[in-house]
């Protein structure tokens, strides 16, 4: 084996990106697009009146789908630091604190919305006919907030949980039956509006019942332990933990409704329904483009907290790069083509005047410009989430939510008119990530050299001493074998150390060979690390989940992993998104 193949790579980290990145984004889409059609499906059978009721209620739908961003992205992030930690007591505290808080949640907004919803609705809408409308879409909602948050928020453990397309799969379900169902309540039994609501709650039912199955199976790790109870102190940190992680997120999902409140004020007030219609066509770009952004940020955060617990700063990294390629090649791709031709995208949404389109065709253009810096700037957000940045994030989903956009908004419509408007939502977006760029700078300069670059890790593990990734196959094992044992010597390491490191590494990469030997090779990552008087080797590989230690009781020659233990002071196992993880102290 050559020396150049000894280094690390990136193969590891990004398969297992693609492996959750369609599931993610697929749940994405099937979410934005269900709540689309579901609006559709209840207009043509209702009418527009009850589209437009149903359209109101969406503050409410925003403010739950934030709450879900909060405790379900926020405590899944924590919760994937401490499976890289392997800290397998504190990941099943943080899923009962998550659990018991939802719960809890759960009851509260029931309690405050069902005494109030009259009133709420009359908040929403002063009209005599929608009113009344609102209110019989709005009962069952709130009826059906167990199921709707529970949902959700499960959605994000089972990802974590190494079932990204489990997870998706959930999400798509209960929204097709959502579909079904909204057609045999409106349609068939003229249920009305309210048997819109009752079709999404049927959906998430069936989704409940599948969610269900995930946790009582033996493929589940995260485990009820309500021991934490007797723990107040505890429950309260780890409580508090994941609602700093999850606000960020949160906060920039319920900026959206505040962000979309104000400009359709500024741009009724500039530029009247024709620009209204304008916007509503960007608005709808803007959701596609959200597809894909929910799909790689969301996407990198387990990866990102794994390699955080394990202070895998290289891998931290990968996971971000791969990322920024998809949201780079994504949102310049689909700039660009409406760029070059808005005149189809315009006439999709109806508008056929050429009056209306030549309106349409700058809104959309210039809106357009903005996707690299929307995309970067969620991303980011995401990012610095993920690695337990909480101010940072947070900060980047206000001053996108609303501190440039809603000031220049009103600057630039005083003096270009709707066009100001216009631009503002490319300001809004350029601007963050201006701002994000002086923010990095200041704390990079104040770290002393501890950080180097806008990840804001540090280069690497400062125990670790060398990294190396690789096939798996015994010609490798032998070579990595003597790889090892020439480098640690040559790096003032004891040689009884190297070679009993030598061999460790040896006999875990041969096992994991023969074990892959009939289907495709395993890729391997191992690190080494100095901590006091011990040796640290970490091995990671993506083979077919599999408990070297205890065997699982199959019969097989066990001489390689009896020679290991015999070298170490211990070894450990863990599967964690799917990878085997190895710790072994020598």
């Amino acid at each position: 084996m050559s020396e150049t193949a000894l280094k690390r790579n990136s193969v590891t980290i990004n398969r297992k990106y693609s492996e959750y990145f369609l599931p993610t984004v697929l749940t994405a889409m099937a979410t934005n697009i269900a709540m689309i059609v579901d609006s559709i499906i209840a207009g043509n059978i209702l009418g527009k009146n009850a589209l437009a009721a149903i359209n109101l209620l969406s503050p409410v739908a925003q403010l739950y789908f934030s709450l879900t961003i909060l405790f379900g992205l926020g405590a899944s992030s924590v919760i994937a630091v401490a499976k890289g930690k392997n800290d397998r007591t504190l990941v099943n505290r943080i899923f009962t604190t998550t659990f018991i808080a939802v719960v809890l949640l759960c009851v509260v907004l029931m309690a405050i919305q069902l005494p109030l919803a009259g009133g709420i609705c009359s908040l929403l809408t002063k009209d005599k006919v929608l009113n009344p409308l609102l209110y019989q879409y709005y009962i069952p909602y709130i009826l059906g907030t167990p199921l709707n948050l529970i949902l959700l928020c499960s959605a994000y453990f089972i990802r974590t949980d190494n079932r990204p397309r489990f997870a998706s799969n959930i999400i798509i379900v209960a929204n097709v039956i959502n579909l079904i169902m909204d057609y045999v309540y409106m349609g068939v039994l003229g249920m009305g509006i309210a048997g819109s609501s009752i079709a999404t709650v049927t959906g998430y039912a069936v989704g409940f019942i599948m969610m269900i199955t995930h946790f009582v199976s033996k493929k589940s790790t995260l485990h009820f332990d309500f021991s934490i109870l007797k723990a107040p102190k505890k429950l309260f940190e780890i409580f508090s933990e994941l609602i700093t992680v999850g606000l960020s997120g949160a906060l920039g999902t319920l900026l959206i409704t505040v962000k979309m409140l104000f400009l359709n004020w500024i741009i009724m007030s500039t530029g009247g329904r024709d620009a209204m219609a304008s916007y509503s066509i960007c608005s709808s770009s803007q959701i596609f483009m959200s597809m894909f952004i929910t799909g790689a940020s969301q996407t990198m955060i387990p990866i990102i907290g794994v390699c955080l617990g394990e202070k895998d700063f290289d891998g931290i990294r990968y996971a971000f790069r791969r990322a920024f390629t998809i949201l780079a090649v994504v949102s310049v791709v689909t700039m660009l083509f409406i760029l070059a031709a808005p005149e189809p995208v315009i006439r999709l949404f109806g508008i056929t005047a050429e009056n209306d389109i030549a309106n349409a065709v700058p809104a959309l253009r210039i809106n357009a410009l903005s996707f690299p810096a929307l995309a970067f700037s969620f991303l980011f957000l995401y990012y610095y989430m993920a690695t337990q940045r909480k101010t940072l994030s947070t900060t980047i989903a206000v001053v996108n939510g609303i501190v440039i956009l809603i000031p220049s908004a009103l600057i630039l419509s005083a003096f270009f008119g709707i066009t100001g408007v216009w631009i503002s939502l490319v300001t809004a977006q350029v601007g963050t990530l201006i701002v994000l760029y002086f923010i990095t700078l200041v704390i990079k300069r104040k770290s002393k050299g501890k950080y180097d670059s806008f990840y804001l890790i540090e280069s690497n593990d400062n125990n670790e001493i060398v990294s190396l990734s690789f096939k798996g196959s015994k010609e490798n094992a032998s070579g990595v074998s003597l790889y090892l044992t020439s480098f640690l010597t040559s790096h003032n390491i004891e040689k009884n150390i190297a070679n009993r490191i030598a061999v460790a590494v040896e006999g875990i990469s041969a096992d994991i060979a023969e074990r892959t030997c009939k289907k495709k090779k395993a890729d391997i990552d191992i690190r080494i690390m100095i901590d006091g008087n011990d040796a640290i080797i970490s091995i990671r590989d993506n083979g077919e989940p599999y408990d070297i230690v205890s065997n699982d009781g199959e019969e097989k020659t066990l001489s390689e992993i009896e020679v290991v233990k015999a070298v170490s002071k211990s070894v450990e196992y863990s599967s964690v998104l799917g990878f085997n993880r190895l710790i072994i102290k020598i």
